[in-house]
């Protein structure tokens, strides 16, 4: 009970890494590790095994030309913009980092399926903290020293409900890992027994999204594409499926009516018009949009330099600190930042922090989903190689699958 509580603490501080006194507890937890790695030397050896693994080795290697990259463009238009060299170099410490992590789930013969599971469940408790914050103004005023939300930063319809997380992130960041969480739940879940109460699980997981942001819902769209795909799952298992989940909705919002009207009230009148907001237009304005994509949408019909998609231009933020050409998107901001090649680059370093390419069976099948997820979330914000969240849940899932125990153990050499 001890290791399992332990594995769950870790990865809820790994993944979130939430702030205590300005610094990220995922540095602080690895400090006690690394002092315990001087006190039992079989750990102690663990450590150089991770740090000696083949995939953390192509992973620095993968660092360290994303980081030239990140440095030469400037000089060659001669910018000295080094704001995307910033976002990269902060990759190492996130490695410093995860190295005594990993080494402790090897240390402690944590099993890949464990690590996998676990990941879910961090997602509930997130979900849980951020409904329980959501009621309490006091609360909601406490978790702001933890996660640093900027309440300025989002307007507009959501607003009073987002920024509720025990998250270093509390928006796009974590709404991209949420959906990764998705993912994995019906890779370890759901395709693997039907029942009320792993919908419930999965229910809360889609919840969360709620608070942290609708990028989620696409990692969900690409989870249930999975699962209706996965020939593992019989048809009969499929419609299990949807009638639970119709089941266990309208039990909870029935139950959520009688015993919290004021939180039910609250889902009415601002949770579900944000989550929906796509939907929920059409009675406003007749048609199916939202602020944000509008706003993306504009971000898109900028008149770009095509020379610099080609070649790139060094630049990656303004003077003023704001994106360059005003800019969300990912692969708009990489391209214009080091054209092309720096983009393909970096869709190649993202493959070297997943490489799906060497795993098999349901991993790179779910996996190949996450990316693909990943992808298309490119369009909308940095995310492909750049976005913290992603690079973390990369290391911690290929890791686990190459390096842990489990049922159809493969080698990443």
């Amino acid at each position: 009970m001890f290791q399992r509580a332990l594995l769950f603490i870790l990865l809820f501080c790994y993944v979130f890494a939430f702030y205590i006194a300005g610094v990220s507890i995922s540095l602080l937890i690895c400090v006690p590790l690394y002092v315990f790695a001087f006190l039992k030397k079989d750990y102690f050896f663990e450590i150089l095994n991770v740090v000696k693994s083949v995939y953390i080795k192509n992973v620095i290697i993968g660092w360290v030309l994303i980081i030239n990259f990140s440095i030469i463009f400037p000089i060659i238009y001669q910018t000295w913009d080094l704001s995307f060299f910033q976002v990269i170099a902060v990759q190492m410490l996130h490695i410093f980092a995860a190295i005594p992590v990993f080494a402790y789930l090897k240390y402690r013969r944590y099993t890949y399926q464990q690590v996998e599971k676990y990941f879910v469940w961090i997602f509930v408790l997130q979900t849980l903290i951020q409904c329980i914050v959501l009621m309490s103004p006091s609360l909601g005023e406490l978790i702001l020293y933890f996660n640093k939300f900027d309440t300025k930063a989002v307007q507009g319809i959501g607003s009073n409900i987002r920024g509720k997380a025990l998250s270093a992130a509390t928006t796009y960041h974590l709404s991209l890992v949420y959906g990764v969480a998705f993912i994995i739940y019906i890779k370890e879940f759901l395709c693997k027994k039907i029942s009320i109460k792993y919908v419930l699980i999965g229910l809360f997981v889609f919840v969360g999204i709620f608070f942290a942001g609708r990028t989620g819902f696409v990692g969900v769209l690409f989870g249930i594409i999975g699962f209706f795909l996965s020939k593992k799952v019989t048809l009969g298992k499929k419609i299990c499926f949807i009638f639970y989940s119709i089941v266990t909705v309208g039990f909870c919002l029935f139950l959520l009516s009688i015993l919290s009207p004021v939180f039910f009230k609250l889902l009415e009148e601002q949770i579900l018009p944000y989550a929906f907001e796509f939907f929920y237009s059409i009675d406003f304005s007749g048609q199916m949009e939202t602020a944000s994509t509008n706003h993306l949408m504009r971000m898109w019909q900028e008149d770009f330099n095509e020379m610099e998609f080609l070649i790139g231009s060094g630049k990656y933020t303004t003077e003023a600190g704001g994106y360059y050409m005003g800019v969300d998107p990912g692969i708009l901001r990489h391209l214009l930042f080091m054209g092309i090649i720096g983009y393909i680059l970096l869709l190649c370093y993202q493959l070297v922090l997943l490489p799906i390419h060497k795993m098999s069976g349901d991993a790179r099948f779910y996996y190949c989903l996450i990316l693909c997820y990943w992808f298309v979330m490119d369009f909308k914000g940095c995310t492909m190689g750049s976005n913290k969240f992603a690079f973390a849940v990369s290391l911690l899932f290929s890791f686990s699958y190459f390096y842990l125990q489990h049922e159809s153990k493969e080698s990443y050499e």
